[in-house]
């Protein structure tokens, strides 16, 4: 009966140990959205940078078409040249995460909001997955594909594009 016991208390340990969340892997990718964050700021200061946080061979999708970064670099200038007064904000949940040696990926849920002085407000709500790779001492980004979804943080009065943004209404 004492064996059985201790067994079990074996057994016990060894799963809450297995099954707890482990606290230095919310460490590892923390350095993994800081990237992130370093790239939202460039977006909006200095889009060129932008090549510094990514792979040679990185590969872009948004929603079902493949982006390549001088056509994404390009729309930030033409976005930044347009807007007076442009604010950037971005919120970002992740969902889920695990980062190794060399590999690492982040899935996020993303709400990207630019506003100026002489136009309204545009968001974009999308869910993301980045996939990082250690590229000697420093991360960098070799995947990224995002998935649009509706912004039902928008109401009818606030955005003339309501029903746009809301394809489900």
């Amino acid at each position: 009966m004492l064996n059985i016991v201790r067994t079990m208390t074996a057994l016990a340990i060894l799963m809450s140990l297995t099954l707890a969340p482990n606290p230095s892997l919310a460490g590892d990718t923390d350095a993994l959205t800081d990237i992130l964050k370093q790239v939202d700021k460039q977006v909006c200061q200095s889009p060129k940078k932008l090549t510094d946080y990514y792979t040679k061979d990185m590969v872009i999708i948004s929603d079902d078409k493949r982006v390549l970064p001088e056509h994404r670099i390009k729309d930030y200038e033409v976005m930044i040249a347009e807007l007076q007064g442009m604010k950037c904000n971005n919120k970002r949940t992740v969902l889920s995460g695990t980062i190794g040696k060399n590999l690492g990926f982040l899935l996020v849920d993303e709400l990207i909001s630019v506003s100026s002085t002489h136009s309204t407000d545009e968001r974009q709500h999308s869910v993301c997955t980045y996939v990082f790779t250690k590229d000697g001492r420093q991360w960098k980004i070799k995947q990224e594909h995002c998935s649009s979804l509706p912004d039902y943080s928008i109401v009818p009065g606030d955005d003339a594009l309501y029903y746009f943004h809301n394809p489900v209404y």
